[in-house]
């Protein structure tokens, strides 16, 4: 990741760059008084944007001038300390409050939450907005102390921290009422603290390290998870609702702006933007400063054709998108065009027609545990309920649930995870009384679908008992980067259809005990990966086991090479404490801040390294695969165990990455494109490449660089190959 540096009107900028393809990466800005030290601002910037985590990091210096809102606007989320002195504190605290107010994060530091009185924010940043009340500091060596919070995502990896023999905390000990410490210093103050708003958070250390001061905290600990954990857990994702309104000015249009409203009110999501459809159409770069995209018609989009081909594009580079009546289903407006309709991006059929005039209500649902059905009881869509008249949907598409007269209300895709209609009209009784009532679940539904179209929705299916798998899926949802995580029954008694396992945008699956049906899992598992899903397998599923023969997947999962490591090549787990070694694949999403792991005393993993149909991402520090990926389906494999020491003795150490390498993968495999002939996953088919897979096609029996699942590197691979080296970029 490159870093260029440039000062601007008394502003230090660093633009970390984007490796790889949407979806959109978030923005930070670290907003400091750093005049006469800029290097302290810059080391906490290259901090950050070493994480990989964010799209860019950027600093301003408050010190000199005052950020307005639209400044802070492009941005995600604002980490906020002071150690010399706003330019105007009151300003500052100001645009800030209206910057938390408007669904922005904001991260404060010392000495901004602590320190001397005229360092902290003043004007409208009262104490509501406050996570650590506001006191002195104090100084001394101190340590990472006990967590209240050890599986939230605050939490997520921090081991180890030193504060230096400056340390700066607060004094105190005292928080906002319903702010919740995550962790505290070893003399109990407060380290990181969450809350009472969702959208702010808290860290109890001076961000600078001791790369620029040997006195501040120890960059060999783990300042920067605190730093970035925090940055993350107060960011929402940013929609723009992209409608064509009736009237001239839309943003007047109540048709416009009471769905805008609705959705404000759930407190899900931070930008809410307007964008009239009717008067032009957004061009892709617009789209992409957008988590997920939300449309619907009251009259004629400008260009429908046009409209259809940017939508189809954005959904394309990984953003997400919600489209709704009329848009979805209409008759007096015309549809998405372009790709939008000759490429499979519909679900809902919008050229059947409405059904309007018959009151309707929420219907039986066909998956009542899917996430864009929580916490929704009710649906009255009023005395004209809005709906499709056609129940057809196309091949990958997925009736979440029904009106009550068996027509579609959600629709989501196997194939494209980032895709949801509702046969729904989004405004609500508040502008008519005959549209929905706003005292239902109307609002609930259209913010679960925008978050399902941003956060992919996991399955895990496993063979222990719940003892085990139940934490592994607390930890998962606990990092917010799921809209759901389900967990499956035990694979020791049953076994999933094809219809259980359809809604979800990936599977983790492990086996500890033999499955009821392997064969039949393996087909299914198969059938689901050809469908578009993904599936992130772990030990002991990819290793040999004579005591637990069948606890892994079979049937065409092995015959046809949906497996990472070829049957015939796996051996027994070895067990004895091993660590993180190798990082092989450095810009793949899997190892995205994965800076330690440790797989505990019993660190169950492969006990040799066989040639695989995939590419290596992770070691071992032994050598042996810690996560790999396959050459050309939706698949990963972990080389641990799932669960952790809090249940699992022998288990990985839960203070280390697992979880973040779990999450990585799932997360990533939901998305991936897969890209035959990328032989080392570097997003290129080009010369390295090539080397690869001629090795391997010498072998001939090699799977190295099987791109067909037989098992051999052959002639049939070899145009498979060719066709990907003459394109040379991944899709």
């Amino acid at each position: 990741m490159s870093l260029r540096f440039l000062i601007a009107s008394g502003i230090w900028l660093v633009v970390a760059s984007v490796a790889l393809a949407g979806p959109r990466k978030p923005r930070v800005v670290y907003i400091h008084t750093e005049t006469a030290t800029p290097e302290n601002a810059i080391d906490v910037a290259g901090k950050l944007a070493g994480s990989g985590r964010f799209g860019a990091v950027d600093l301003y210096n408050a010190n000199l001038v005052t950020p307005t809102l639209e400044q802070l606007k492009s941005y995600d989320a604002a980490l906020v300390a002071n150690r010399n002195g706003w330019f105007d504190r009151n300003a500052l605290g100001n645009v800030l409050a209206d910057y938390v107010d408007a669904g922005y994060g904001v991260v404060l530091a010392p000495f901004t939450n602590a320190g001397s009185a005229n360092l902290n924010l003043g004007g409208r940043w009262t104490g509501s907005y406050n996570s650590i009340l506001f006191g002195p500091t104090i100084t001394g060596t101190a340590t990472l102390g006990t967590f209240t919070l050890p599986d939230h995502q605050p939490s997520t990896g921090v081991q180890t921290f030193n504060g230096g023999s400056l340390s700066y905390r607060p004094s105190g000990t005292s928080l906002q009422a319903g702010a919740t410490a995550a962790f505290a210093w070893s003399d109990g103050k407060p380290l990181s603290v969450i809350g009472p708003l969702q959208n702010r958070a808290d860290i109890g250390f001076y961000p600078t390290s001791s790369d620029v001061n040997p006195g501040y905290w120890n960059a060999s600990t783990d300042g920067a998870k605190i730093m970035v954990n925090a940055l993350l857990y107060v960011m929402r994702p940013k929609v723009l609702i992209c409608a064509a309104a009736s009237l001239a000015n839309s943003t007047a249009d109540p048709r416009f702006t009471d769905p805008r409203n609705k959705l404000v009110g759930t407190g899900y999501f931070s930008a809410i933007d307007l964008y009239d459809a009717n008067l032009s159409t957004p061009t892709l770069a617009e789209l992409q400063k957008y988590d997920v995209v939300f449309t619907w018609s009251n009259v004629e989009y400008k260009d429908p054709v046009a409209m259809g081909n940017v939508l189809a594009d954005y959904t394309d580079w990984g953003g997400g998108v919600v489209v709704a009546m009329f848009a979805a289903a209409g008759q007096t407006v015309t549809p998405l065009g372009g790709r939008w309709a000759t490429g499979g991006y519909r679900l809902i059929d919008p050229l059947g027609g409405v059904t309007s005039g018959t009151p309707a209500t929420l219907g039986t649902a066909t998956y009542p545990n899917h996430a864009i059905l929580n916490m929704v009881t009710s649906l009255d869509g009023g005395l004209l309920s809005f709906r499709p008249t056609s129940t057809a949907l196309p091949a990958d598409g997925v009736l979440v649930t029904s009106w009550s007269d068996g027509k579609p209300l959600i629709a989501t895709s196997t194939k494209r995870h980032n895709r949801c209609d509702l046969g729904m009209y989004p405004p609500s009784s508040f502008v008519s009384p005959g549209f929905w009532l706003e005292s239902t679940g109307g609002a609930r539904i259209m913010a679960n679908a925008l978050l399902y179209s941003t956060r992919p929705y996991i399955g895990i299916l496993q063979s222990g008992t719940n003892i085990l798998p139940a934490p592994t899926r607390s930890r998962l949802q606990l990092q917010r980067r799921f809209s759901g995580v389900d967990l499956l029954t035990s694979l020791q008694t049953a076994t999933p259809s094809a219809f259980d396992v359809r809604p979800y945008g990936a599977l983790l699956v492990w086996g500890d005990n033999n499955f009821a049906d392997p064969a039949t899992l393996g087909n299914v598992l198969a059938d689901y990966v050809d469908a578009g899903g993904g599936v992130v397998e772990g030990v002991y599923s990819n290793v040999a086991n004579p005591a637990t023969p069948n606890n892994r997947p079979k049937g065409r999962w092995i015959t046809q090479g949906y497996d990472i490591t070829p049957e015939s090549s796996l051996a027994p787990s070895i067990s004895g404490n091993a660590t993180l070694g190798s990082n092989l694949a450095p810009n793949n999403p899997v190892t995205t801040f994965v800076r330690k792991f440790d797989g505990g005393t019993g660190s169950y993993r492969q006990s040799t390294n066989p040639t695989i149909r995939g590419v290596r991402l992770l070691q071992w520090s032994d050598g042996k695969m810690l996560a790999s990926q396959h050459n050309f389906r939706r698949r990963i494999d972990v080389g641990f165990f799932p669960p952790a020491t809090p249940e699992h003795g022998p288990g990985w150490v839960v203070r280390t990455d697992g979880t973040v390498i779990l999450a990585n993968a799932l997360d990533y495999v939901s998305r991936m494109k897969p890209c035959p002939g990328d032989f080392n996953a570097d997003g290129v088919v080009d010369d390295l490449d090539f080397v690869i897979f001629s090795t391997a096609y010498d072998s001939f029996m090699n799977p190295g660089g099987d791109l067909n699942g037989d098992g051999l590197t052959d002639d049939l691979d070899f145009v498979t190959f060719a066709t990907s080296y003459d394109q040379l970029a991944c899709p």
